[in-house]
């Protein structure tokens, strides 16, 4: 579909002006566009204001924003995705436990330390 030669602000004051009273031929002619597209205008834009269509339009940006952004975050894998960084993570912090402590763990063990 080719591009329109009126902004989304243009139209919502051509529909304005038909639901004020005006021909809707009279403001289709003037326009040059066809009755189909008017109703097609009618269809999407009813109802709002030019700033309620800006408004509109900043939102639509702001959603396909977010939604490319889900969308990269998605096909990134997590940080700690590996199972090999998860276990020499464990075995660094059991490691830095029998520093600080002189406590060996075992894999179900644990420890409760009081301050001290």
């Amino acid at each position: 579909m080719a591009a329109s030669r009126l902004t989304d602000e243009e139209i919502a004051v051509l529909l304005s002006e038909v639901s004020n009273g005006a021909s809707m031929e009279a403001v289709c002619e003037a326009a040059h566009v066809s009755v189909r597209t008017f109703y097609r205008w009618k269809r999407k834009f009813d109802g709002l204001t030019p700033s309620g269509v800006r408004q509109l339009k900043a939102l639509r940006r702001e959603n396909s924003e977010l939604r490319r952004l889900l969308a990269e975050r998605s096909a990134r894998p997590p940080l700690n995705a590996s199972p090999a960084a998860d276990a020499s993570e464990r075995r660094a912090q059991e490691a830095r436990l029998r520093e600080m402590h002189g406590v060996n763990l075992g894999r179900f063990a644990t420890v409760r330390v009081h301050g001290g």
